[in-house]
């Protein structure tokens, strides 16, 4: 008892205002100090708590974990009622299948030792618990791969890799701890159902099918047609009767038929076996155990079936489709996923307060007109400056003790701060490089060579040391000095060794953040960034009458030349993320003076791209708060 509650009390720390988690609490704190308490709480209660728990992120599965409710469930259920005799109760344990999720496939998150590029690496000493930490990285991954899946993605593997996997070779016969304790509560569940249903009042076996009928309905929905007799029995109450168990045995032999009828041949056999033993049930004369044995193995065997059909017609439908309509599928799930953990976090209160502090904190360093200076682009003004700040951009977890950071993001931008940062540093890379072309001699409006071959061999440093290239070192001032000095060498200058160290020292001087040259060149990069992010929302959103909704269907685009056959899958379109498959207009970059240089300004358009694939990303998360500033709970993404 007191490893769960310091379980919970841990998570109490991160959500301390979560009403649910301090109940929870509270009931197992009594548990634990006054053991007549268990006689007036039921198993089934609590774990739904627990499961209400896990749905908030508040509650984790793991092998710990579970042995802890486990022996909690022994707890509860094994302590006798004074005066009377305690019945088992029904729905102890959750069933050992696993439900149809409400999206068509899942990700395949790795582990979390190997995982690329994760948001917080568990090497690092860290105060955080480790299931918070899962589950960042987790939402952190699937952030990647829906907007940057070369970094997760292995090289030559494609989309529908991450999306589907078979078991590696040995693992059944290699279980490990993982495996033994969910067979030891599956184990546990089976048991206690068959216990339920042996007892001969049907006063105990009907709470007992009934719980086995939901998790048939949330097995058998996705694969039944929801008008299906199957469907409508399984979620009707159940009608009073003296042989509750003869019942079940008829609702399972036509939940059996259903099956064969929708089955891959593959299955036929073992579905008939079920059938055959369900038209010969034990006699009545026999022990109602056998017949409550034969109950639960065919309910076990229908979820394992299930389990399988469903897993086919997931890899059908995923095999079909396009690779933009997975990574659309994709976006949709993250942006879900993303929304739901930040609001889990932070809570909308500290959102709705953090928000409009960060938005007033105002102070811009150049000029903006036109519709670049309209209110409702606001934020996207103040998202360029804290770009061009020279304090690294941060987005902090919530604390007890709110420390203030300098030039820290709101919550809303949490996933994004990586690539934000990211940018910060090509930001700064660029200006780092104009800055440095002032010093070298470049004839007016030309493209000669020796200009050229000093930016590239001058970005492939700042690049370096950007990405951190195994091998790269660290980008020092003398190195990016040695190249200054060999541009002016190239360009025919001789230079003595007193112009030499001046040039070195003008270098220097020239990459100060106080500079009046890196200062210049730095507001005209930011000026044109929000100029083009601004102007292309207003180009967005006078075109956004006229541009229908996005086509989606399965195969490739066009039309098709060949006269055959083709099975059409049709496709939820609430699964897929709209803002994915719109037209935008293209962002328009002017001349940006100090950038003129032909390799520069394609790094230019570069960086810019990136940014606004950011600034997209959370208009499509954070709609609600970047217009109105608060947070919208009905909200869908």
């Amino acid at each position: 008892m007191e490893a769960i509650l310091s379980k919970l009390k841990a998570k109490a720390d991160i959500a301390p205002d979560n009403a649910l988690l301090r109940d929870t609490i509270s009931l197992l704190t009594d548990l634990h100090h006054n053991e007549a308490i268990t006689q007036r709480v039921t198993w089934d209660s609590l774990i739904r708590d627990f499961q209400r728990l896990q749905d908030q992120g508040l509650w984790d599965i793991s092998e710990d974990n579970e042995k802890l409710l486990h022996t909690l469930r022994s707890l509860l259920t094994t302590r006798p009622s004074k005066g009377s005799d305690r019945t088992p109760a029904t729905g102890n344990i959750p069933a050992p299948s696993h439900p149809a999720s409400k999206e068509s496939f899942s990700i395949i998150y790795p582990d979390s030792e190997s995982a690329p590029s994760p948001l917080i690496p568990t090497s690092d000493p860290i105060l955080l618990p480790l299931e918070l930490v899962e589950i960042l990285n987790r939402t952190y991954f699937h952030h990647l791969l829906a907007t940057d899946p070369k970094r997760v993605v292995p090289p030559g593997k494609s989309l529908i890799s991450m999306l589907s996997g078979s078991p590696k070779e040995g693992d059944a016969a290699k279980p490990n701890l993982r495996d033994k304790v969910e067979d030891l509560v599956h184990k546990a569940f089976w048991d206690e159902a068959v216990e339920s249903l042996s007892n001969p009042e049907p006063s105990c076996q009907l709470p007992r099918i009934k719980s086995l009928y939901q998790d048939l309905l949330i097995a058998l929905t996705p694969l039944l047609p929801s008008q299906s007799p199957v469907i409508t029995t399984l979620s009707s109450p159940l009608p009073p009767t003296s042989s509750p168990l003869d019942s079940a045995v008829m609702h399972l032999r036509e939940v059996v038929t259903s099956l064969r009828k929708r089955c891959a041949p593959v299955q036929d056999e073992e579905l008939d076996d079920l059938l055959r033993s369900l038209d010969e049930p034990p006699l009545r004369s026999s022990r109602p155990i056998s017949l409550a044995m034969l109950v639960v193995d065919t309910v076990k065997s229908i979820l394992r079936i299930s389990d399988i059909m469903r897993e086919q017609l997931s890899q059908f439908v995923l095999g079909s489709m396009t690779e933009q309509q997975l990574q659309s599928m994709i976006s949709k799930q993250a942006k879900t996923k993303e929304r739901k953990d930040i609001l889990d976090i932070w809570k909308c209160w500290r959102i709705e307060c953090i928000w409009p502090v960060w938005l007033g904190d105002y102070q811009p360093s150049f000029q903006v007109n036109g519709v670049a200076a309209e209110p409702q682009f606001k934020w996207i003004m103040r998202l360029v400056l804290a770009l061009g700040s020279s304090t690294p951009i941060s987005c902090q977890l919530p604390t007890r003790e709110p420390q203030s950071h300098e030039n820290s993001l709101p919550p809303i931008f949490f996933f994004s701060a990586p690539a934000l940062l990211e940018i910060q540093n090509y930001l700064q890379a660029l200006v780092i490089a104009a800055s440095l072309r002032t010093l070298i001699r470049v004839p007016q409006g030309a493209q000669g060579n020796d200009a050229m071959s000093f930016m590239e061999r001058l970005w492939i440093l700042l690049n370096a040391e950007i990405i951190e290239e195994p091998g790269s070192g660290d980008t020092k001032l003398v190195n990016l000095a040695d190249e200054v000095v060999r541009a002016r060498q190239l360009d025919g200058a001789m230079l003595s060794g007193e112009e030499e160290t001046r040039l070195r020292a003008a270098v220097a001087r020239t990459l100060n953040h106080n500079d009046p040259v890196f200062m210049l060149l730095q507001k005209r990069i930011l000026k044109a960034l929000a100029d083009a992010l601004r102007h292309q929302r207003s180009e967005s959103k006078q075109a956004g009458s006229h541009t229908g909704p996005p086509r989606m269907q399965t195969g490739q685009h066009g039309k098709r030349t060949e006269k055959r056959a083709r099975i059409a899958i049709v496709l939820n379109p609430e699964e897929f993320d709209a803002a994915y498959d719109a037209e935008t207009p293209q962002l328009t970059i002017g001349r940006v003076q100090g950038f003129e240089d032909e390799y520069l300004r394609k790094v230019v358009e570069e960086v810019f791209v990136k940014v606004d694939e950011c600034v997209r990303w959370v208009e499509g998360v954070w709609q609600d708060v970047l217009q109105l500033g608060v947070v919208d709970r009905e909200y869908v993404v």
